[in-house]
């Protein structure tokens, strides 16, 4: 009777690592690939602007892959959207404003790009890398660490005057829309040594707990011959 109730005891602790090793090892490759395939049906759009601008003043590519950085571009006539913003607001009925901004708009402007699942290599707001008669110019280096549908957010940081006050004001400027290919060999690379140590820790519990069940057996063996 203790052999019998011993067995069925030690195949569920075996059968336990083995199925957690599965489901650690083809889990995160079936989420990645449903993702993928999900929002392969969805549309994208590219860019959409939250201010009246053209969406050229935003440069990205058309294909990007999981883990492999690319630039995102951003040229804006600084000076000229300053003059638009400060028209809107001068124009606005009394006790309104235009997101939120209130005195005049100065032509130097700073820019952030934000995205969850994303490296940026510049983070926070960011100075024009160069400026010229009012056309300002900022680059990224950006690199999607997840698949499927992703998004990015240029922001602009506005510095505004109000008589003697200053203020600051962050300005949504666009969102870029990527369906992120999957990148499945260099997902390998990057977690394939903890999955090595996963696997090796599975095993040595495995070899461990048929070293224990064998004296167990032995001595339920015995008892039952007794």
């Amino acid at each position: 009777m203790r052999d019998s109730e011993t067995e069925p005891g030690l195949n569920l602790n075996l059968t336990v690592p083995i199925a957690l090793l599965v489901v650690l090892l083809i889990v995160p490759f079936s989420i990645n690939a449903l993702l993928h395939l999900l929002s392969s049906n969805r549309q994208v759009s590219p860019v959409i602007m939250k201010i009246p601008v053209d969406s050229t003043v935003v440069t990205i590519p058309s294909n990007v892959k999981q883990y492999e950085s690319f630039e995102v571009g951003l040229n804006l006539e600084t000076l000229q959207l300053a003059k638009f913003l400060n028209e809107i607001v001068s124009n606005a009925s009394e006790g309104a404003s235009y997101q939120g901004i209130i005195g005049a708009v100065s032509g130097n402007m700073k820019a952030e790009i934000v995205g969850k699942n994303w490296l940026i290599d510049r983070e926070g707001a960011q100075e024009p890398i160069s400026s010229y008669q009012g056309l300002s110019n900022w680059r990224w280096r950006v690199t999607p660490e997840s698949s499927g549908q992703q998004e990015l957010t240029l922001q602009l940081h506005l510095l505004t005057q109000d008589g003697s006050r200053l203020d600051s004001k962050i300005l949504d400027l666009a969102e870029a829309n990527f369906l992120v290919q999957a990148n499945r060999s260099e997902w390998l690379k990057r977690n394939g040594l903890w999955i090595a140590i996963l696997v090796f820790l599975l095993l040595a519990a495995i070899f461990q707990w048929r070293r224990i069940a064998a004296p167990i057996k032995r001595i339920s063996s015995y008892l039952k011959n007794t």
